[in-house]
């Protein structure tokens, strides 16, 4: 059996005792679905041929209790089939889910927003469905056995003749089975192309109205579509072509067994039930098998999405807890780099060379230079969102990889310059990642970050909604909101992302009023865009290409006139 269709059928165990009370009322449905070949039997040999009537009536109310046991066994069998499969898929996405946070932001970094989204809803739907498949072919797969069973029973000759076409059914089914696999492949991958365009395109739509590019954009997606619909139709037309091969040969195998059964009834081999009910049986076997047959397409098909699902699960995470991390760490804000290299691939580019950098608690650290040269990369080592590859980061002297990450980020705050707002009420976004403070804390930490006035203006105040990554905000109040939800969380260590290089001049003022109360007796790294918001900085690190090539304060590296002066001049001068 395929490796990840095992590690599919592990979640079954959770559910072991269930699946076997399901498995015993198929067994239920399965004999109820070959009765009629005993009751068959005995009317034709026993009722029609003595005119027994006493045993017409009995076998007409033993198809009366046969059909209730029936309905009895398939309702509680589906009633938990169902239930099983539903509650794997909980268990599944759950996992998903809980593996996505383990993952390091290199994960994120190369893996596509609707890919991810395709995964979770399409890929995982599918698995649901290869579950509860395999389920509905339990019953099936017992009625085949029961009624097989009952064919050897009356004639094992002939029996043996019907089971010749078993082999030819199967290497049938091998021949189509790989092109369904790829198939199913094929259109999962273009399901995760268009739910990965559509998160870019919708998350754009105002790009694309900007410039006109609708009909562009249209005929994308026509391109995308199309190549889905191809997809799909490929796929159709292997699965169409195995259920008339699997008809035509069922129908030689019907038209032999009255050949020979007819000769066998006239030579008074068999009786005439007999052979009514051996036909009947394989009539009773043919809707199974060809559902069976039909099934196995099915799974094939999902099987590509179970591998989709497990490519998450069974992704190694990169950012790894110690052995025996320290859980309960609150820091006093020491940062320090030392000698540490960084790139995000193996065999990548280097992105960071080197870097010695050192803050004592409390100190501002201002980080300066152009586009790429690292800024943000080294930022993001402090919380540990990356692993160094080689070199240490320190936090009050110990390596951060000895600290549970939990811990070591209770203790970091970031304001990014693209502010994320998630759905729902300014309150639940302040207290984002905090948990147990009071009303009256809230408060003050919107009101030091001059964001209470524009708060109390709202219809609703701080239940007020802020929508999908705060769209009914503006720039500067969802950057305020930001800065308040860093203070409610008091931590030593602040990283602040160029904060407030997107907004216009009277945001800004007031968002940078906000931020000097944040870093007041915080550790804080400022990457900086306008110079001017870190003259005060008590160091400037100046990099270049993932290096640093000048530090010092302002007045210092002024005087030194080498690139910070430069940077100094473009823009006062």
């Amino acid at each position: 059996m395929d490796k990840n269709l095992k590690k599919a059928l592990r979640y079954l165990k959770k559910y072991i005792w269930l699946s076997i009370l399901t498995i015993f009322m198929s067994a239920i449905v399965s004999a109820s679905n070959a009765a009629p070949v005993w009751f068959i039997q005995l009317l034709i040999d026993k009722v029609l041929k003595t005119k027994d009537y006493k045993t017409l009536y009995i076998i007409a109310f033993s198809m009366l209790f046969v059909s209730i046991i029936k309905g009895f066994s398939m309702y509680i069998k589906e009633y938990y089939s169902s239930y099983i499969s539903n509650s794997i898929i909980y268990d599944v996405r759950k996992d998903m889910f809980s593996k996505l946070q383990d993952l390091s932001m290199k994960f994120y970094k190369k893996t596509e927003l609707g890919e991810l989204v395709a995964k979770f809803i399409n890929d995982a739907e599918k698995f649901q469905t290869a579950i509860n498949k395999m389920f509905q072919a339990i019953p099936k797969v017992l009625t085949i056995l029961i009624l097989l069973g009952k064919v050897f029973l009356i004639d094992w000759k002939l029996a043996i003749v019907a089971l010749c076409i078993m082999p030819l059914l199967s290497t049938i089914m091998k021949k189509f089975s790989k092109k369904l696999k790829n198939r199913g492949k094929t259109i999962q991958v273009e399901i995760g192309s268009i739910t990965s365009y559509l998160t870019e395109i919708i998350s754009g739509m105002f790009i694309v109205k900007a410039f006109a590019s609708e009909e562009y954009e249209i005929n994308r997606f026509k391109e995308k579509n199309t190549a889905n619909l191809n997809a799909a139709i490929r796929s159709t037309r292997v699965k169409a072509r195995v259920t008339p091969i699997v008809d035509f040969f069922n129908t030689i195998l019907v038209i032999g067994i009255m050949i020979y059964g007819g000769v066998q009834v006239i030579n008074d081999n068999i009786t005439s039930g007999e052979l009514f009910a051996f036909l009947t049986a394989l009539g009773l076997i043919y809707e199974p098998l060809r559902s069976l047959v039909s099934t196995y397409n099915d799974v094939l098909t999902s099987k590509a999405s179970i591998d989709r699902v497990m490519e998450i699960l069974d992704y190694e995470v990169d950012i790894k807890e110690s052995e025996h991390p320290i859980l309960d760490f609150n820091s006093k804000g020491d940062v320090k780099l030392k000698d540490v290299c960084f790139k995000y691939e193996a065999d990548g580019k280097e992105i960071l060379k080197n870097i010695n950098i050192e803050a004592k608690e409390g100190e501002i650290i201002a980080l300066v230079g152009q586009s790429g040269s690292g800024k943000t990369t080294l930022v993001n080592l402090i919380p540990r969102f990356y692993d160094v590859d080689s070199g240490e980061v320190l936090v009050d002297g110990i390596n951060i990889k000895d600290i549970a990450k939990k811990s070591l980020r209770e203790n970091i705050a970031i304001v990014p310059q693209d502010t994320f707002l998630f759905s729902g009420t300014i309150y639940d976004n302040i207290c984002y990642g905090t948990s147990g403070k009071t009303t009256k804390e809230i408060e003050n930490a919107a009101k030091m970050a001059n964001a209470f006035e524009f708060i109390k203006e709202l219809p609703n105040g701080f239940n007020t909604e802020v929508g999908e990554r705060g769209v009914l905000l503006s720039g500067g109040q969802k950057q305020r909101i930001s800065i308040a939800r860093a203070l409610l969380k008091n931590p030593k260590i602040l990283i602040l992302d160029e904060a407030t290089s997107a907004l216009d001049t009277e945001s800004e003022k007031l968002v940078q009023e906000a931020l000097d109360k944040l870093m007041n007796n915080r550790t804080t790294f400022v990457i900086a865009h306008r110079l001017s918001t870190i003259f005060h900085a008590d160091k400037i690190i100046v990099m270049k290409n993932g290096e640093v090539i000048e530090m010092g304060k302002h007045i210092e590296l002024i005087q030194k006139d080498g690139a910070y002066k430069k940077l100094y001049d473009t823009q006062f001068k």
